[in-house]
């Protein structure tokens, strides 16, 4: 029986958002460039916790278009992202013990694994697939259609409580590195565990009021004891 699900945030989490900065900032200026003729000034860290249709909408507004052409031109900078992330090069690195941390949580028969992420569906499964730990995720929860990181949220909660027959939303771990992740995890009720492996520090994310904080994904014995409570 499934007791828990535990929901990793991608960028800043379980990827090194230092190493992948410049990697971000080339697939919105790339797509924007691409769809719309014009290139945004883009800074990631300006945009931590925030979700790929936000971003993008913002980025359109202050290229100058007014908002019937940013509303004309954002869905197919969404669909175009994909394919320029898939096909640029790029190197994500992961942080420091995500995969020890993923291979010991996959051996436990109560807990699913899965991704909940401001990036769009293309995008994250790519990142996914090539840091290598694509398989250890039965669940993967994007932004394809939202524009807020709370209402994201809230309905990958209500998912998992419903397929999984959880007993509580408490039950549904969401693991992230920005004050937006645990505020968003807190609305929902869920369990809010912050990382401070982002842009973000352990008092930001305790301040935020996330049930626990720590500085990596390595397991260490007290991090394992706020996942693993079996």
């Amino acid at each position: 029986m499934v007791a828990h699900i535990v929901l990793f945030d991608i960028d800043g989490t379980l990827i090194s958002s230092s190493t992948a900065e410049e990697d971000e900032r080339r697939r919105y200026v790339k797509t924007i460039h691409d769809v719309v003729g014009m290139e945004p000034l883009v800074i990631p860290s300006r945009f931590a916790g925030m979700v790929d249709p936000q971003i993008c909408k913002i980025l359109l507004a202050e290229t100058g278009l007014d908002d019937e052409k940013a509303k004309y031109f954002l869905p197919k900078v969404l669909t175009r992202m994909g394919e320029i992330y898939r096909d640029m090069e790029k190197r994500p690195v992961l942080n420091e013990g995500v995969e020890e941390l993923l291979r010991i949580l996959t051996k436990s028969q109560n807990h699913i694994l899965g991704v909940l992420t401001g990036n769009l569906s293309a995008v994250a499964t790519e990142k996914l697939r090539v840091t290598g730990i694509d398989s250890y995720f039965a669940e993967c929860f994007c932004a394809d259609n939202y524009f807020d990181r709370t209402r994201l949220v809230e309905d990958a909660v209500r998912t998992c409580v419903a397929n999984y027959n959880l007993s509580n939303r408490k039950n549904v771990m969401i693991v992230g590195d920005t004050p937006r992740d645990i505020s968003a995890a807190n609305a929902g009720k869920a369990t809010s565990i912050g990382i401070a492996s982002g842009v973000f520090s352990l008092e930001q994310l305790s301040q935020a009021h996330a049930t626990w904080v720590f500085s990596n994904l390595k397991p260490s014995n007290e991090l394992l004891r706020a996942l693993v409570h079996d």
